[in-house]
């Protein structure tokens, strides 16, 4: 297959260098003719007729060349075609005195070119036998009877001492020299030609292993997640790889050629004004302005890009975006304070609510024993209800910071809303100026949940709408499913919140009301992340607020942990 490949490759070449042959054979002789012998056209014209058919077989094999596929039989018919032409090219041109016969050792290196060696020798063979046939027709036709008129020719021609024993001594050297010639020249042009093949095939195996080794570094480069950018000695950038790019918010096409120190001021500003300074030898972080994003903290480590021939011809800048590492990192050590700080709050909630109780006891064996005045009584009366509002803070705050224990069941989540908004009507602050809206289907919504702690969820959220609607308004309640996922919406018409509010509203101790301490929302949000959903709020001050929960319907979620809920809600903020 490979033998065939290069016999197609090398046809055509063949085909063009027979028509500059042919060209220069017919121009060199006519250019003799004339200048020797201008008067006689006799031999010129069959030279002519022979270079002209010459030609039309060339074209046919041109045309020939692009219609088959059969190389090897092309290159035989070529070959075989040039031989018969040289052979009359050669009678026609005087014979053994014809300056041409060197066209069959042309023939013979173009055989050794298109074919193997041992084909090359079976050229040679059939050129030399081409050859011996002329000869013998043109001096020996007494071997040949029928050819009577040329042998009284020939004889006339002996009698004029023509073929004389030196011709014929010469003609024998000929044949000698020709057939020894012909083996010689097919020997060692088919060497050279095999040596140029094996040679064309290593570099082919090279060149295809060294593009292949490139397009595998290419695409490593291409495929790499973090940013690869060089430049050349002087700091202008030559290459620059597609996450590189998207790291840096610029196009390559942007940054080629131009001074790396536009993208790493402070790293490179320090080296190429210094060109003998040594090359940082750990990752730097640097301050870079991204176009879209603003500032960016990039991790940035330089190499000097060598070559093994040749040495240092340019620098490598590895680089990562560290934005998100960073705030992740700041986030770990915050939630690592806040979980120290919630321990120790715990226990001090804990501690508290012990001697609230021997407070409470104790001012209520005070009330019923002595006899008070109006303003003792009051005093009395607000010392027991901050007792118990302390004590109801305590028990919130306690039950927010204890990992809790989830039992899932199937449920109907539009009989636990349905459940809710009866007990919201029963609510201390409800009032006829309140309205429910229910938009909830007529069939069951089932799901995987806990049906205690998704009440608790759909309660709060309730208590904190009635909250947020002292002058009445409209409470919203819709289910629906959405696909594989359950989707609950609880809207109200009340105050609403600011954007600061928005976005603190699942914090504890930061309600936007008078009232309340807002653990009632962030245990809320550690249910709903308990059941692996996510809750989203709409709201504007004064148009009230949109709670919008989406929770898994069929598969039952792995529970987090209190850790994972709180940074799960540190990712909120």
């Amino acid at each position: 297959m490979i033998f065939t490949d290069e016999i197609k490759e090398w046809l055509p070449w063949v085909i063009k260098i027979r028509f500059v042959i042919i060209t220069f054979v017919f121009a060199i002789d006519y250019s003799i003719h004339q200048l020797t012998d201008p008067g006689h056209i006799g031999s010129i014209r069959s030279l002519g007729v022979a270079c002209i058919l010459w030609y039309i077989v060339s074209l046919f094999f041109l045309i020939y060349n692009q219609l088959s596929r059969d190389y090897l039989l092309q290159a035989y018919l070529q070959i075989f075609s040039d031989i018969v032409v040289i052979t009359g090219i050669v009678h026609v041109t005087g014979d053994l005195e014809s300056n041409y016969f060197s066209l069959y050792l042309v023939a013979i290196i173009l055989a050794s070119i298109l074919l193997t060696r041992g084909r090359a020798f079976l050229v040679a063979a059939v050129s030399f036998v081409f050859m011996g046939a002329m000869i013998e027709l043109v001096y020996l036709p007494s071997m040949y009877p029928e050819l009577q008129l040329k042998f009284r020719a020939l004889q006339y021609l002996a009698t004029t001492s023509m073929l004389t024993p030196d011709l014929m001594k010469a003609l024998q050297v000929k044949i000698g020299a020709s057939l020894f010639g012909f083996f010689a020249v097919a020997y060692l042009s088919s060497y050279l030609a095999e040596s140029l093949r094996k040679a064309g095939r290593e570099l082919r195996d090279k060149s295809g292993q060294v593009a292949s080794l490139q397009a595998k570094n290419e695409n490593i480069i291409q495929s790499m997640r973090e940013g690869l950018l060089s430049t050349d000695l002087e700091g202008a950038i030559t290459e620059l790889n597609p996450a590189g790019a998207e790291i840096l918010g610029r196009q390559f096409d942007e940054l080629r050629g131009g001074p790396v120190d536009v993208v790493f001021r402070g790293l490179a500003d320090d080296h190429f004004s210094s060109p003998g300074a040594a090359l940082p030898l750990t990752r730097q972080e640097i301050t870079y302005l991204h176009p879209r994003t603003g500032p960016r903290i990039i991790g940035v480590s330089l190499s000097p890009l060598m070559v093994p021939t040749i040495g240092g011809v340019g620098y490598v800048y590895n680089f990562q975006d560290l934005t998100e590492e960073k705030r992740r990192e700041a986030e770990y050590r915050t939630k690592d304070r806040m979980a120290t700080l919630g321990r120790m709050a715990a226990g001090i909630a804990h501690e508290i609510r012990n001697p609230l109780a021997s407070i409470a006891g104790s001012v209520k064996l005070l009330q019923s024993i002595s006899e008070l005045d109006e303003d003792q009584a009051k005093l009395i009366t607000i010392v027991s209800r901050e007792s118990e509002r302390l004590n109801k803070l305590a028990s919130d705050f306690l039950l927010y910071a204890r990992d809790q224990r989830f039992e899932f069941h199937r449920v109907d989540v539009v009989n636990l809303l349905e459940e809710t908004l009866l007990m919201v009507e029963h609510h201390p602050l409800f009032s006829p100026a309140i309205h429910i809206d229910r938009k909830l289907p007529r069939r069951p919504v089932n799901m995987l949940a806990d049906a205690d702690k998704l009440r608790q969820v759909f309660w709060n959220i309730c208590d904190n709408s009635l909250k947020a609607m002292p002058e009445g308004g409209t409470l919203t309640a819709q289910a629906e499913e959405v696909g594989k996922r359950v989707r609950v919406v609880l809207g109200d018409t009340g105050i609403g919140f600011t954007s600061v509010q928005l976005d603190k509203v699942f914090e504890p101790f930061q309600s936007g009301f008078s009232e309340g301490t807002g653990l009632g929302l962030a245990l809320v949000y550690q249910i709903i992340r308990a059941h692996q959903g996510s809750i989203q709020v709409d709201s504007q001050p004064g148009k009230g607020a949109r709670f919008v929960i989406d929770l898994p319907r069929e598969a039952l979620p792995a529970l987090p942990t209190k850790a994972e809920t709180d940074q799960a809600l540190s990712d909120f903020r």
